[in-house]
């Protein structure tokens, strides 16, 4: 279902979350399996479940989309050996969801439709100042070649499935000696001493000579390799091109105006002026006691003014409480209801905001009128040079892919047809693009495809943005190569330097646990590597000053017994460590006992990964399932 979005999503981060969380969850779910045993599918399905068919666009829309994830990745097309790999994991993907969402309808789980409707008005980008907007989130849809009900069909099943997974999680528990035996193992400390072993402080003197750069090169060419690439011609129409080429006359704006009259209103506007009393703490009583006495005064004929001074807190005070016109959206709720329900010369009040209680007096109404044509004429001209610079943006792009489907082959016959302005690209690299078209993945899946870099075909029109959007033709096509040995010699030699340099550290290493094994110790031994051993201290699973692939060793190294366990590790910046375990220990963890709650917490999620995993396998055991192996060809 969601496999049939385009990669144009990307630019809408939340929907790309979606999809990667619905499939990606499937693999987190059930595993990536390959080991099914699928035959059988028919030539039009990617597989099939219990006689119910996937279609074969599912799976070659994921495998182009794979394919264009990795080319914007990498740079490279996905290596022969891994292909097969991938491709049966995105059939084992199809499978394993279309088996889960008939098990959810087996078992009848179910969700409502308020449930539903709450979760679309949670996506961020239907949001609109916080608030969802119905408008925005079916034009972003509709954007993205997606239903609404099939968006929703969506939602229904990543709920549907929340459901299953918590519903299998929370039928586990933990014993208390299963969290005892967790939080011992979790806690444990290992004391320790290590050196590490700089790989070039052993890369020796001896020189690297010809042969062996050689030899490197041609054993490892494809790590030398330049980046397949093409010299890209292109044509772009731009929105804002078209915006300057409309010229509206005098008829069509004044057509605009008549068409819309209603849209060019003066609403009522209301001159009024108001005393503010404020509430001082919670005295409320207080407040409104004094806003009355005022408005007595008021409507007994003390002048208006005189009492705002006299009593306003706001800051039109000093100007005898004047605000001037306002219309009814001015002042929402009680106060605009008074206001625009009084007549010229009323008093009205005390009416309760925020700020306190207010006094109104009515002065001057000036009635809704019909906004005069030359007061609105610029924004007439401005929003119909924009609509019909959309309208024609459009219409052009489907003119433009009409022509492309009858063969044309001209770039620019095509160009000047349609008035694109033309462009070109000396270098765009696979994975990489080029400037100033970029590298967004539905251009290098277009520039990339069989039909534009193989056949010579105008690719596209292809969208880089809302307001752009290019057709491209491959002028020249560069395949990855190895470089040159000359132009690589220098990074080789520096790999081999590196190669020896960690050989020799390891062998100095091995040769210095025979050392500490027959009795010498620990910092004499450093000594002599011309390195410095750390003093000995114990270590948690998680301390961060160790390197992380020496923490791993030492508590993969099995625990000292009668004797010390010393042992190398290869850390990642090519160094070895050699080290000596010498005493373990549990730590003290009674003070911090949400810990121990998180640790339990920990082992309850293990067992319920345990636990789906073996519904799951249930599920896949009683199911007959086939596949097409050859539906990617």
């Amino acid at each position: 279902m969601l496999l049939r979005i385009r990669d144009g999503l990307q630019r809408q981060k939340w929907l790309g979350w979606l999809i990667l969380g619905l499939i990606g969850a499937t693999f987190v779910f059930w595993g990536g399996s390959s080991s099914l045993d699928f035959s059988g599918a028919a030539n039009t399905d990617a597989a099939k479940v219990d006689g119910e068919a996937i279609p074969a666009s599912e799976a070659s829309k994921a495998w182009s989309d794979t394919q264009a994830r990795w080319s914007q990745q990498f740079g490279t097309e996905i290596p022969e050996d891994q292909r097969v790999r991938i491709q049966e994991n995105i059939l084992d993907n199809l499978v394993l969801s279309k088996l889960l969402d008939m098990r959810l309808d087996e078992q009848k789980f179910a969700v409502s439709e308020a449930k539903i409707l709450a979760e679309i008005q949670q996506v961020p980008a239907f949001q609109n100042e916080g608030k969802y907007d119905v408008v925005l989130a079916r034009d972003l849809l509709r954007r993205n070649g997606i239903s609404e009900a099939e968006f929703e069909r969506s939602i229904r099943s990543d709920i549907l499935r929340d459901q299953l997974q918590q519903g299998i999680g929370n039928s586990n528990f933990v014993t208390p000696a299963e969290a005892r035996r967790l939080g011992n193992l979790e806690n444990e400390e290992r004391e320790v001493q290590y050196v590490q072993l700089a790989a070039d402080n052993f890369v020796g003197t001896a020189p690297i000579d010809d042969a062996a750069i050689k030899a490197f090169y041609d054993k490892n060419g494809d790590r030398f390799m330049t980046t397949e690439s093409v010299a890209l011609e292109f044509a772009e129409l731009r929105l804002e091109q078209l915006a300057a080429q409309v010229a509206p006359t005098e008829a069509d704006l004044r057509k605009v105006y008549d068409d819309n009259r209603a849209n060019y209103i003066l609403e009522e506007r209301r001159r009024t002026r108001h005393i503010v009393i404020p509430v001082a703490g919670d005295d409320d009583a207080a407040a409104l006691k004094k806003a009355e006495g005022v408005l007595a005064e008021a409507r007994a004929g003390k002048d208006f003014a005189a009492l705002a001074k006299q009593y306003s807190s706001d800051i039109t005070a000093k100007d005898g409480g004047e605000i001037g016109f306002v219309e009814k959206k001015d002042f929402a709720g009680p106060i605009g209801d008074t206001l625009f329900a009084m007549k010229v010369g009323d008093v009205a009040g005390p009416v309760k905001s925020q700020f306190g209680y207010h006094i109104l007096k009515l002065e001057e109404i000036q009635a809704a009128e019909g906004k005069p044509f030359e007061a609105v004429r610029a924004e007439i001209d401005s929003q119909y040079r924009s609509d019909r610079a959309n309208e024609l943006f459009g219409d052009r792009q489907e003119s433009i892919a009409e022509r492309l489907e009858k063969g044309e082959s001209d770039l620019d016959k095509l160009a000047q047809s349609f008035g694109l302005a033309r462009g070109a690209v000396p270098a765009f690299l696979r994975g990489g693009g080029g400037e100033p078209l970029g590298s967004s993945p539905d251009l290098q899946q277009v520039v990339f495809g069989d039909s534009t870099l193989k056949q010579g075909k105008i690719g596209g029109p292809v969208f880089l943005g809302e307001d752009r959007f290019v057709v491209v033709k491959v002028a020249k096509h560069r395949e990855s190569a190895v470089k040159p040995l000359d132009v690589v010699r220098e990074e080789i030699l520096a790999l081999l330097r590196q190669e020896r340099g960690q050989a020799g550290a390891k062998a100095a290493a091995e040769t210095a646990i025979a050392k500490l094994t027959a009795g010498e110790k620990f910092e004499a031994l450093a000594g002599a590597l011309n390195t410095k051993a750390e003093p000995p201290r114990f270590v948690s699973r998680a301390d961060p000053s160790l390197p992380a692939a020496l923490r791993t060793a030492i508590f993969d190294a099995p625990r000292p017994a009668a004797t010390p366990v010393i042992q190398t590790a290869a850390l990642d910046n090519g160094a070895t460590a050699l080290f000596v375990v010498t005493r373990t220990r549990t730590a003290d963890t009674s003070a911090n006992p949400m810990l121990a709650q998180q640790q339990t917490q920990t082992l309850r999620e293990r067992i319920a990964a345990g636990d789906i995993a073996a519904y799951i396998n249930e599920a896949k055991r009683n199911a007959k399932i086939s596949k097409n192996t050859k539906v990617f060809e």
